[in-house]
């Protein structure tokens, strides 16, 4: 039996795999000439277009280039800048206030002109929109009775296939223990009315996505940001010692897998001690996995709910950033708070659109789902790729990025004293769509941070609005620093953790 008869996954991307790792390893150097797409179909036996598809799979994350009527040769691979470093300072629990930039930037992330976009979510050329719509019109002419009925905790198939998938992330789980909810938002706003109150604290990541804050706002309770490394997310010593006292935090909200807006991915055995801990102390973990499938290696990574024994961790996540975001189709397993999550759900919104529901049941039931997030994957790999170059080519000296092995976004640190309010502020009059740092914590620590998505194929337009951009952060980077506290300037960070 050949390679191809016997391939579970798509054998391009094994192929792809084998060449990066010889070429990681030193076997094969920048420069070196790879043997030809024919070479490559009788060394392998597999057809001309697999090895032609597996060339053009490397090219598009930049491992090889192809060179006109010379073939395909091993990629210079660039030197990227140096990830963002770590500020382990911590300030006490505190009520949220939203400030006028947050507002403003919300206002406008609607702009239709922006390139990046403001949105972190795909762009409409890497979302399955024609087969939705097939599949929207199949499902309407054979149960025409969505449009005037609903289910309250959400259709029985796309439960059936949520739980299905879950088994990928490490978790067994009963179509019967799982709500659907109008976005992963709502997921969060019901995991935190089920186990907190008005006045209690609740942890979040520091920086953390900017929504998160306004929930906690609206339900009047104190956020304690933790601090969070941009390559392996939150500080577990840090957590600790927040959480030593019993009772002084009611929960915790997490995004273990390429949270907005850092894109980090927590290490396996730290989700492993961080679920046990916060079991031990009485701390319930709202988990948000809305970017665990859109991760850049060849495994999924486990959710913090795979480790959960005792039905502590409540596991939101959504639709909305990987398939369909104007469905605004998400969900929740509550664990244990179950049916008081379900009681919230019906006095809060009730039910969700079954229409929409069946669509996407239907949607993953007939593969459609796993083929179209192998390619939305590969598409955002290459897009974070070319993003990082750009940056790293056009931003000044004294900027840091973290390289995200997943999801969206790209966390991006400028010199310290350029704000990125002013960023934000020049770079909306040229339609070029950036999150202000400051959006993503009540504290001022990262006001000279940015935010980027990649979300959007890479194009020279785009290759001139990041070169743009960099301009607007070296103009703003050449001003002479701000001296704080009376003419002493700001101390110097700590080390990488």
């Amino acid at each position: 039996m050949n390679d191809e008869q016997a391939a579970p996954q798509p054998l391009y991307q094994r192929l792809a795999s084998q060449i990066e790792k010889a070429i990681a390893s030193g076997a094969m150097r920048a420069g070196d000439r790879l043997p030809s797409v024919r070479a490559l179909s009788q060394q392998h036996k597999v057809s001309l277009s697999t090895a032609l598809q597996t060339y053009r799979w490397l090219e598009n994350r930049g491992v090889v280039q192809a060179r006109p009527k010379s073939g395909y040769f091993v990629a210079e691979q660039r030197q990227l800048l140096p990830e963002p470093q770590l500020d382990l300072r911590m300030e006490g629990a505190s009520f949220v206030n939203m400030d006028q930039v947050l507002q403003e930037f919300l206002y406008i992330v609607d702009d239709p002109l922006a390139m990046p976009r403001f949105h972190a979510a795909p762009s409409r050329a890497l979302l399955p929109e024609a087969k939705l719509q097939q599949l929207t019109a199949s499902v309407n002419r054979r149960h025409p009775e969505y449009a005037s009925g609903y289910h309250m905790t959400g259709s029985a198939a796309l439960r059936q296939e949520i739980a299905r998938r879950a088994v990928s992330s490490g978790v067994q789980l009963r179509p019967d223990e799982i709500v659907i909810t109008n976005g992963g938002l709502e997921a969060v706003y019901l995991a935190l009315r089920s186990v907190a109150a008005s006045g209690d604290t609740i942890v979040l990541e520091s920086p953390t996505y900017f929504h998160l804050l306004q929930v906690n706002e609206s339900l009047g309770m104190k956020v304690l940001e933790i601090p969070s490394h941009p390559r392996t997310g939150l500080s577990l010593e840090a957590l600790d010692f927040a959480t030593q006292k019993p009772g002084a935090v009611k929960a915790c909200i997490l995004l273990p897998n390429f949270p907005n807006p850092t894109g980090s991915l927590m290490p396996i055995e730290h989700k492993r001690r961080l679920v046990a801990m916060l079991a031990e102390r009485g701390v319930t973990i709202i988990e948000s996995d809305i970017y665990g499938e859109m991760h850049f290696g060849e495994q999924r990574p486990p959710t913090l709910k795979s480790f959960d024994r005792d039905g502590n961790v409540m596991l939101c996540s959504a639709f909305t950033k990987t398939v369909a975001p104007g469905y605004r189709i998400g969900w929740i397993a509550p664990g244990r708070h179950f049916l008081k999550t379900q009681a919230l759900k019906m006095r809060t919104s009730v039910a969700c659109p079954m229409l929409q529901q069946e669509v996407l049941a239907q949607f993953m039931r007939d593969g459609g789902y796993d083929h179209h997030l192998r390619r939305l994957r590969a598409a955002l790999r290459s897009q974070a790729q070319h993003m990082a170059e750009a940056v790293a080519r056009y931003f000044p000296m004294g900027c840091r990025l973290s390289m995200p092995q997943g999801g969206l976004l790209m966390w991006i640190e400028l010199p310290r004293h350029v704000d990125s309010r002013e960023v934000f502020a020049l770079a909306r009059l040229e339609h070029i769509g950036v999150a202000p740092g400051a959006a993503f914590s009540t504290s001022r620590r990262f006001d000279h941070f940015i935010r980027l998505q990649y979300g959007d194929p890479w194009t020279p337009k785009m290759d001139a609005a990041i070169r743009r951009l960099g301009q607007i952060v070296a103009r703003l980077a050449e001003r002479a620093p701000v001296p704080q506290d009376g003419g002493a300037e700001r101390p110097t960070r700590l080390a990488p953790a």
